[in-house]
């Protein structure tokens, strides 16, 4: 399908070469003659163990495939870093046992919304009929949901709730003749699961909060899952260094393999730097430093692919010098990817003639709910006007700061909300990664006795700003429509000063905004089989999760992209069977 999203380029094979000094190497593709010797051979090979790179595994073991299975690193990936949300809807179970009424027709139509047109309504559709397949894909792998529902609307629920509104569905503008549905699936800890298998290993080193780390509960299972299955053998600390093709198409994989006290650096390296850039944040270039050096050391084999090789590696925004090419207005953000996420998936395939694109499609978060009632604030950016509806989910409001605003907004409340706010986090009901952003606001927020003078604090037009505030004070007032398209219950009109402007800028570490890309190589919609510059495909080459254009990548919403991982990684598997 011709996408009809707004960034439709592509890039090809000079796209294989651009990383940063951190970014792993990828080498042109090495033909099979002149291979010395292989170090083995698989029906199928996937690189990256990750969500999507796990799937595609499992569900070529499944079906009776040898898998072998690469990883840079000790496995995990970004999905192992994330909420553990998976985004399900059309009936699932938990939805029955919550009393939540939904259906494929409408979660497909609430979705088609989201993806714009970048991948075709038959997928979509697809997608959404196999969403209870997939939620029933992880659990018989060991990953546990379960309600009950979530009160209200939420970025993410408190620890007792494990299924909420993830999305933009009860917002007006995507409300269609299929009312909302929560479709937000929270993964459950194995210890409050009763007869749950039991997580093996450490427990999550907890980042701001260890409820806000249920994507470690999530990927545990899978890679227990992973290790007991005869099928599947893993090789971690294995960077893919190239592909290997014949004359028809790919046909292997050259991985560069860690050994002895390189290896051991690695690891640590690894270990704490995955906790020191949750927590301390900006750490990361010594670590990109350690890894380098390390991998110097590495030692290439060969490896023979029958069936075909999957792309399954994350995306690129550890590559700063792919994201100041493709993504410059998000360079100041905070990355959440892994340290694999460097783009080399995507590198590995434009190699071989793959394309890739809507590598500017960024998906970052600045989430202003919880509190819930900061959603009846105003979002006003460096121009004075308000420039989103707030209501949405934290990347779309991101959205709006970094390609309407350049970056620069502030949340601008009354009195009164700013009290309810500040009474909602006292309650103690809130992770600590949701309160943290609301004391700094506390802190740091300017107040002024009238819009004019706050707008002056702010170093913004003060006309537009005051326009605004009416504006909306007079549709709250008279109960017409909000003129950004916010819901009646989530607007409620200013009464008298003082009045607050909360800055919603990426600043560290005080205020950080979050972010991973979207964007990724061109596949079929059908198979996973990644395209040309034609649109004919690489025989034996595919690609899933964030290495390839899907489900999210128009626009993000929470547990999306790993439900996306997996619905992609089992397409791919099973069209390489």
């Amino acid at each position: 399908m011709e996408s009809t999203a707004e960034s439709s380029q592509f890039v090809g094979a000079e796209l294989a070469e651009v990383r940063d000094a951190g970014s792993s190497r990828v080498s042109p593709p090495l033909h099979e003659r002149s291979v010395g010797s292989w170090s083995g051979e698989y029906d199928l090979i996937v690189v990256g163990f990750g969500l999507a790179g796990a799937s595609a595994a499992l569900e070529a073991a499944g079906r009776g495939q040898q898998v072998l299975l690469l990883d840079r690193f000790q496995g995990g990936g970004s999905s192992q870093m994330s909420g553990g949300i998976v985004y399900a809807g059309g009936g699932t179970h938990v939805q029955h046992e919550c009393g939540v009424a939904d259906a494929v027709e409408g979660m497909a139509d609430y979705l088609r919304l989201e993806v714009g047109g970048l991948v075709s309504d038959d997928t979509v559709r697809r997608f959404c009929e196999d969403s209870l397949e997939t939620l029933a894909f992880l659990e018989q792998h060991g990953v546990n949901f379960s309600g009950p529902v979530a009160p209200k609307k939420t970025s993410y629920p408190a620890d007792q709730y494990y299924l909420y509104y993830s999305d933009n569905s009860t917002v007006p503008a995507y409300i269609g003749k299929h009312p909302p549905a929560e479709r937000g699936h929270r993964t459950k800890s194995p210890d409050k699961v009763p007869g749950a298998i039991p997580i093996e290993g450490k427990k999550p080193h907890g980042g701001f909060s260890e409820g806000a780390d249920v994507g470690w509960y999530l990927m545990a299972s899978i890679k227990q899952a992973v290790a007991r299955n005869q099928g599947i053998t893993v090789m971690r600390q294995t960077r893919a260094s190239r592909l290997i093709v014949d004359d028809n198409g790919v046909c292997g994989v050259e991985g560069m393999v860690l050994g002895g006290a390189a290896a051991k650096l690695h690891r640590w390296a690894e270990g704490v730097a995955n906790k020191l850039t949750l927590q301390i944040m900006g750490l990361h270039k010594p670590f990109a430093a350690i890894f380098r050096s390390a991998e110097g050391s590495a030692s290439p084999r060969a490896f023979r692919a029958k069936n075909g090789v999957v792309l399954a590696a994350g995306g690129f925004i550890r590559n700063s010098a792919m994201m100041e090419r493709h993504a410059p207005r998000y360079m100041k953000t905070l990355p959440i990817g892994s340290f694999g996420d460097d783009g080399a998936g995507i590198r590995l395939g434009c190699s071989v003639g793959a394309v890739a694109g809507y590598l500017d499609r960024i998906s970052a978060w600045r989430f202003i709910n919880p509190p819930y009632d900061w959603t009846k604030g105003l979002i006003i950016g460096a121009s004075g006007d308000r420039i989103t509806n707030e209501e949405q989910y934290g990347a779309h409001l991101s959205r709006a700061i970094y390609e309407v605003s350049d970056g620069r907004a502030w949340l601008v409340v009354d009195q009164t909300i700013w009290d309810t706010a500040l009474a909602e986090v006292s309650t103690g009901d809130l992770f600590a990664f949701q309160q943290f952003p609301v004391k700094q606001a506390q802190k740091g927020a300017k107040s002024a006795a009238t819009i004019a003078d706050l707008a002056g604090l702010l170093g913004v037009p003060a006309g537009p700003m005051q326009r605004a505030v009416a504006a909306y004070n007079a549709a709250a007032r008279s109960g017409s429509p909000d003129p950004m398209g916010k819901s009646a219950g989530c607007c409620q009109a200013f009464g008298e000063g003082p009045f607050y402007a909360i800055s919603l800028t990426h600043a560290l570490p005080v205020s950080p905004i979050t972010s991973l890309t979207t964007g990724g190589l061109r596949v079929s919609e059908r198979t996973g089989n990644v395209l040309d510059m034609d649109g004919n495909d690489i025989v034996g080459l595919y690609a899933a999760g964030r290495t390839a254009i899907g489900i999210p990548s128009n626009n993000y919403v929470s547990g999306l992209s790993l439900a996306d991982c997996v619905w992609s990684g089992r397409r791919a598997a099973r069209a390489a069977g």
